[in-house]
């Protein structure tokens, strides 16, 4: 049976039937790693580390407040520093050289037997801090944690213009309901998929009004909500758990929504005026009507529509929790009345 097993393997692939190809490289992560060739090639570069003030800390919530400290890039030397930089963007080139080679060989692959191709990059699903919000780690609902970017590359020119660049709002829920579209089938048949097709999004344009996410690892549970002006996150619940830890079905599960707001850990970063997110603005006065209507859109997405809560411990045992049903509607619709002039607090950095 094994010999059987390695023969099929070795033949690879029916080339009259259509390949469909998952290949993911566990980097950049930390270990941060690079090999001597790729570390060489970045030897004596010197990079401007973002700025950075304690002050900005003393505006963050706690639990934003104690990630910083647990990641803290101030603890190292300026040399130290440089080094890390200097790493990540030598393992981030050691990562594009092998996805390359793959890219390669799955064009010729393609080419050799007159198929078509769409080959979709994506990058992980996090960002990476290096010195931004005074961390170097992931983690947080800040921009270069949340924010990634998506290539496509086809055959097809029509379907993906080479060289068009999109900047509208996607997620990557949006991934899988593009390769059902790709092979012909109908995703609306599966209620599981919230995301949108990128190939609406590229020929209809925008598809939602902003974006959202949720993190448990660290410093969670925390969700975001970001959009074009504004950049939103609040606790979830009132304990620290990864998911499936802590399951109280459908008990406690509007904390987010109905505890005191100072324990909700809320951030608001008004992207108008402080694109870089430095000040947090959700409890300066101005600000306090915009924070609450972030919070309860938010919470109501993130808690009430069609939440599933598992108890990984049991076999089927699961909570859906629905009571915002429709919450997710990606439409914002924030009263114009309760969106400020940009007026950011006295900051001494």
């Amino acid at each position: 049976a094994y010999e059987t097993v390695i023969g099929e393997m070795a033949r690879g692939p029916d080339p009259a039937k259509p390949i469909f190809i998952n290949l993911g490289f566990v980097f950049p992560h930390t270990p941060v790693m690079p090999t001597k060739e790729y570390r060489d090639r970045f030897a004596g570069k010197t990079y401007k580390v973002p700025a950075y003030s304690e002050t900005e800390a003393e505006r963050m919530p706690a639990s934003l407040r104690d990630l910083r400290n647990d990641m803290d890039f101030s603890r190292m030397t300026d040399d130290e520093k440089q080094q890390a930089i200097r790493d990540y963007y030598a393992f981030c080139a050691l990562g594009d050289h092998y996805i390359g080679e793959a890219i390669n060989a799955f064009k010729a692959y393609s080419r050799k037997h007159k198929q078509d191709y769409v080959i979709v990059f994506l990058c992980g699903d996090h960002g990476w801090h290096l010195g931004e919000q005074g961390i170097e780690a992931k983690f947080g609902p800040w921009y270069q944690t949340a924010h990634d970017s998506i290539i496509i590359a086809s055959s097809n020119k029509n379907l993906f213009p080479a060289g068009k660049v999109v900047r509208d709002w996607v997620e990557y829920v949006d991934v899988a309901p593009t390769f059902y579209d790709l092979a012909g089938v109908d995703a609306s048949a599966h209620p599981g998929l919230d995301g949108i097709s990128l190939i609406r999004t590229l020929q209809e344009g925008p598809q939602r009004e902003y974006v959202i996410g949720e993190m448990n690892q660290v410093r969670g549970d925390r969700a975001y909500l970001r959009c074009k002006d504004f950049a939103f996150a609040m606790r979830v619940r009132p304990f620290w758990t990864k998911p499936g830890e802590g399951y109280e079905p459908g008990e406690k599960i509007r904390w987010g929504l109905d505890a005191p707001i100072e324990k909700v850990d809320v951030s608001l970063y008004d992207l108008r005026v402080d694109p870089l997110e430095r000040i947090n603005v959700a409890d300066h006065e101005p600000y306090r009507k915009l924070a609450a209507f972030f919070r309860n859109k938010l919470g109501n997405i993130i808690l009430g529509d069609g939440r599933v809560e598992c108890d990984w411990t049991q076999e089927n045992t699961f909570h859906v929790s629905n009571f915002a049903a429709g919450a997710h509607d990606r439409k914002l619709n924030i009263p114009a009345n309760i969106i400020p002039e940009p007026q950011l607090p006295q900051m001494d950095f």
